[in-house]
């Protein structure tokens, strides 16, 4: 039972509420409890709970930290609304990690700053994005040349 929750956990959105749903007819049918329904009822709340913790707190603080991914919320609430225009429901859940891919693709190095760098504003929302990316760009070959293999050629 355990393992099929945290199986189900790792689904976006409706994973945690499948597993919600597979609690209920274990609480229900239990004989041993008088009261089937309030336990039924507090298990729920606290289930609900602690995925509204989670989702809303602990994943958004997590997210907020990491600056190499960090987009505008407007930007991600138009990419919500553009995409569940498009494809409906679906689109509505697939929209933040295809922004994610977006801005993956223009963090290569091998996408011009003239095409990257309009982009990075308008995801990030702030017009020194660019030069963040660059300096991260900079130590990331500091960091490869400095660790990099030399091996003798032979002459």
């Amino acid at each position: 039972f355990w393992f099929d929750v945290l199986c189900l956990s790792f689904i976006p959105e409706v994973g945690a509420f499948i597993a919600m749903l597979l609690s209920v007819p274990v609480i229900l049918f239990d004989s041993r409890h008088e009261a089937a329904f309030v336990r039924l009822v507090t298990a729920l709340a606290a289930q609900l709970g602690l995925k509204f913790f989670f989702a809303n707190i602990v994943e958004v603080k997590l997210v907020e930290n990491d600056s190499t991914m960090k987009m505008h919320p407007v930007v991600t609430l138009m990419a919500v609304a553009f995409f569940g225009f498009i494809w409906g429901p679906t689109g509505m859940l697939l929209s933040v990690p295809m922004m994610t891919y977006l801005k993956a693709v223009l963090l290569v190095e091998y996408v011009p700053a003239g095409y990257r760098d309009p982009l990075l504003v308008l995801l990030e929302g702030d017009r020194l994005a660019p030069k963040r990316l660059r300096s991260r760009l900079k130590e990331a070959t500091k960091r490869n040349e400095e660790t990099e293999w030399h091996f003798p050629t032979a002459s």
